[in-house]
């Protein structure tokens, strides 16, 4: 008995004394998913030569004029809370590795001193659970379905990290050209009260009128320095998210937004291709699993969550050797708070996929109306306006130079065109900003804006039971 007991326990330390811990096991997996659904590369820096390769491509992106796709890129990168972020993955796989370990042996050992002053007794044991080899291939499936969890979450998680960034490159891409704009505003309507302030020292306007034109020259400044305070802290905002600091942060952009393409965005069917590239939804279908395969190892275990077996050896006059089982007596507690708790999580975990799939059919409707009504009032400003705007300055130019009108309702007209392109700029911008979350719902993941997900980043992982991987 001894010796089987001994062999048994020798090889269980054969089995499990070889497992390790991988801690890029997941990242291959996350890397493809990003790469086929945002077309960008994500590189986890651990010191190596891919490492010393990604600076190089780094530091040349940096070098030339970005584009949007250029700052996602970059913020893939360099970005250090991307970093941390995949260190989510070596979590979930060192819990996936401790579920398939066996608990280790306990030895014990007591000494007792007779009063009578004979010699001592030596008293040794030592114990395994039995039922713990049984339990790994349930422990494991649990620590399986939570690890494929983390890997559909860090994507997830970086899938809206580059929407982030994308949104945040065409918010200062706007914020650049606005200032642009409200420089020439400023410029026109100085040049504007300068004619009238020379007006009524000829006293030929009144001080009403003066006092008029001066108060909208005031307001294009004010408007003017908002514009340059956005401007700054959108950069900021960029310059966080792609995570470069010092000479890295002089980088520069076009400073105009592109226009609404000519080709209708791929609107057609988005709800249908919304749901069927979710990774939100396969996160959730993912929650279920682990809930149904934490139920059953709830189920399993509920009883009888561990018997322990082994040898103990007493010396008295003599040594005295025997076998030791221990097995505790399910009378009070039997698992029913831990199976109750476990069915409460499947359900909820059932439930939340169908309100995901309802939320993220809505979603769909709502991003495609925004970029269908941006477009259309993009369109509007582009090819009625500003037409129009520049007509009437084209048209004022004339009648300036026939001296039908003055300089004055000519600066005046000017102004006006800008306020026009200011307005057309914000539409510009709504219009790329409703594009990202666009292609993020059709990259599997619900835009930003519609509010938290099941499942999140913070929370969301199914337990594992107390005491199963005290080992």
């Amino acid at each position: 008995m001894a010796r089987r007991a001994i062999g048994c326990g020798l090889l269980l330390v054969g089995l499990t004394g070889c497992a390790s811990v991988n801690l890029d096991s997941g990242f291959p997996e996350v890397r493809a998913a990003v790469e086929e659904r945002q077309a960008t590369t994500i590189v986890w820096n651990r010191g190596t030569e891919l490492d010393q390769e990604a600076a190089g491509r780094l530091r040349a992106l940096l070098e030339k004029k970005l584009t949007a796709a250029d700052a996602v890129q970059i913020a893939m990168l360099s970005n250090r809370e991307l970093q941390a972020l995949y260190t989510e993955l070596g979590l979930a796989q060192a819990d996936l590795v401790q579920a398939g370990l066996f608990r280790n042996p306990v030895l014990d050992a007591a000494v007792l001193f007779p009063l009578s002053g004979a010699r001592p007794d030596l008293q040794l044991g030592v114990v395994v659970g039995l039922l713990d080899a049984l339990y790994v291939p349930l422990r494991k499936r649990v620590a399986a379905a939570q690890f494929e969890e983390a890997k559909l979450r860090v994507t997830g998680a970086v899938l809206d990290f580059a929407a982030q960034v994308r949104g945040a490159f065409y918010v200062h891409q706007a914020n650049e050209q606005l200032l642009e704009l409200r420089q020439a505003v400023v410029q026109a309507l100085t040049a504007s009260w300068e004619v009238s302030r020379r007006l009524h020292e000829a006293e030929n306007i009144s001080d009403l009128d003066l006092a008029r034109d001066r108060v909208g020259t005031e307001t294009s400044k004010l408007a003017l320095r908002s514009a340059e305070v956005a401007a700054r802290q959108s950069r900021e905002q960029l310059n966080r998210l792609m995570g470069v600091w010092g000479e890295q942060t002089e980088w520069e952009i076009d400073g105009r937004l592109p226009d609404v393409p000519a080709d209708p965005p791929p609107v057609n069917g988005i709800e249908r291709e919304a749901l069927a590239r979710s990774l939100d939804l396969a996160h959730a279908r993912q929650r279920i699993v682990a809930a149904g395969e934490q139920v059953g190892y709830d189920r399993a275990t509920s009883l009888i969550p561990s018997t322990e077996v082994g040898l103990e050896a007493e010396r008295e006059e003599g040594w005295k050797l025997g076998p030791v089982l221990s097995v505790p007596l399910p009378l009070f507690d039997q698992g029913q708070a831990q199976i109750g708790r476990g069915a409460a999580e499947l359900r909820r975990a059932q439930q939340e996929y169908y309100a995901l799939a309802v939320r993220i059919r809505s979603a769909a409707r709502a991003v495609r109306d925004r970029v269908l009504g941006a477009q259309d009032r993009a369109r509007y400003y582009r090819d009625i306006l500003l037409p129009l705007h520049e007509r009437i300055v084209n048209e004022g130019q004339l009648q300036y130079n026939a001296m039908q009108v003055g300089l004055f309702q000519l600066l005046r007209d000017r102004a006006q065109q800008i306020e026009a392109g200011v307005a057309y700029v914000e539409e510009l911008r709504e219009y790329w900003v409703a594009r990202t979350d666009l292609a993020q719902i059709l990259s599997g993941r619900l835009p930003i804006a519609n509010g938290s997900r099941a499942g999140g980043m913070g929370g969301g992982r199914t337990r594992m039971k107390e005491g199963t991987n005290d080992h």
